[in-house]
């Protein structure tokens, strides 16, 4: 592919990533969930071109969120987190065969990234987790469990969506830019 259309793709990939993550100013439920679908238009990146574009894609989707983004949880979460996973994710798979090695790397990671996402978010952003202290320690470890169950239904999406990409949309997507 030439760099004119890596460098257009790239482009559109970001634009559409800025937007689902602008979505966050409909609900608050969306803070949660626009950064994992933000994450997985990168599959397009990875696999249209390879992962050294798709990490600075990610960059200026991070970078654009966290300036344009009123929500910075959500930027937080993005680039913390479910920006670089899909990069992470396809990086691992190529070096490791068996898929619970992979998920064991993928959720320690995740744990790290969520512990440092809630810091950055309450210490740079001053985002307010009092809920968490007014119901104690039981409902931070039930958050932590719950966002460990999302993480692997997200693995599980971002496995198949990477197969149907492969299998309907990469043909068409390679006709497109011949």
């Amino acid at each position: 592919m030439r760099e004119s259309l890596k460098a257009a793709l790239g482009g559109m990939i970001a634009a559409l990533s800025v937007v689902v993550m602008l979505i966050t100013y409909l609900s608050p439920f969306l803070v949660y969930t626009a950064p994992p679908f933000a994450g997985v238009l990168l599959i397009v990146i990875l696999e249209e071109i390879d992962g050294k574009w798709a990490f600075g894609v990610y960059t200026a989707i991070s970078l654009l969120s966290l300036f344009l983004i009123a929500d910075k949880e959500a930027a937080v979460f993005y680039a913390v987190f479910f920006g670089y996973y899909p990069i992470l994710r396809h990086a691992l798979s190529a070096r490791i065969r068996k898929n619970g090695a992979v998920l064991a790397i993928g959720c320690a990671v995740f744990n790290l990234s969520l512990m440092l996402a809630v810091g950055v978010c309450s210490f740079v952003f001053h985002v307010d987790y009092s809920e968490f202290a007014e119901y104690g320690r039981i409902f931070a470890v039930c958050f932590v469990l719950l966002m460990n169950v999302c993480y692997l239904f997200y693995d599980l999406l971002l496995r198949r969506l990477c197969q149907l990409y492969r299998i309907r949309f990469q043909p068409l997507i390679r006709r497109m830019f011949r």
